[in-house]
């Protein structure tokens, strides 16, 4: 748990300094295309101003000004194409530049905000005092950070290799348990990935396994995500996620991130009730040891 915190809390990165070294980049790429544009003209100047000042000085043999016309007017569309062709050389260079920093800064907004919500949910999960409660935390603390419009979250249970639903989100029904029941086919399609321990990503599903409810009506979902929740080998539950909008990669980085704080979150929570189980079985099999000595001596 200490590792998963130390990544969550990881400082962002500098996605800041990144856009103001872009908006500096598309100034050069501002001023290099002015700069080019006057060098252009600077050299049509020189080359109307050397042609005359020949003139003038009577430099040119006769009848060669219409030579030297033809040789200026060559010059500066000459010039003209190299300044063109330079200016698209370089500009197709930056734009990939720019290109490939905005990608990069996209990508590290993406992984500050991840980090964000994986400190704010690890530290939401361990203050969770029961299973049920830490079930909730988990799918309201997803529903925060990802498009999620409805989620089940489900408890293996190792003794009759089955699952039962402990906390639900948008989900229709009386309580936890009638989310499977309205919907027959979703049961056994989480159970056949609880056993296969892998995570499966429906696209646009159909109203076969499930439908989106709300007050407005309920709608097929666009995409449906099941992704079991492991740690060292030991499956402890599953996360059925839809949502009318696709997910994309960060939904699958941050479970994989947060599972195995929830596992030891869920693990803890549950040697705890079993503890307290244990415990009371031996307070009332005490009690009923100091009450039969009583009552087999009111009896004699």
């Amino acid at each position: 748990m200490e590792d998963a915190r130390a990544a969550a809390s990881a400082p962002p990165l500098p996605a800041v300094d990144g856009a103001v070294r872009l908006h500096e980049l598309r100034r050069s790429l501002s001023r290099l295309g002015w700069r080019l544009v006057l060098l252009n003209l600077s050299l049509l100047l020189l080359a109307v101003t050397a042609g005359y000042a020949a003139l003038v000085m009577d430099l040119l043999p006769p009848g060669s000004a219409p030579l030297l016309a033809l040789c200026s007017a060559a010059m500066v569309l000459f010039s003209s194409l190299l300044c063109l062709l330079l200016r698209l050389t370089v500009v197709r260079e930056v734009l990939a530049a720019l290109s490939a920093a905005e990608a990069g800064l996209r990508s590290a907004d993406a992984e500050s905000r991840r980090r964000a919500c994986l400190v704010e949910l690890t530290a939401s999960l361990q203050q969770a005092q029961s299973p049920a409660e830490l079930a909730r935390q988990l799918l309201s603390g997803l529903a925060r950070s990802l498009p999620l419009h409805q989620g089940l979250c489900c408890y293996w249970d190792e003794g009759s290799q089955s699952l039962n639903a402990a906390a639900r989100y948008g989900a229709d029904g009386a309580n936890e348990a009638q989310v499977l029941v309205r919907q027959p086919e979703l049961g056994p399609l989480l159970l056949e990935v609880a056993r296969s321990r892998r995570a499966i990503t429906l696209r646009q599903p159909g109203a076969r396994y499930l439908r989106i409810s709300s007050g407005l009506g309920d709608a097929e979902p666009a995409e449906l995500l099941i992704h079991p929740i492991e740690h060292r080998g030991r499956l402890f539950g599953l996360l059925e996620l839809a949502s009318l909008q696709p997910f994309g990669e960060a939904a699958g980085l941050l479970i994989e991130e947060i599972a195995p704080v929830f596992a030891m979150c869920l693990d803890i929570l549950q040697r705890a009730e079993r503890s307290e189980t244990l415990l009371e079985q031996i307070r009332v099999a005490e009690a009923m040891r100091q009450t039969a000595p009583q009552a087999g001596g009111g009896t004699a």
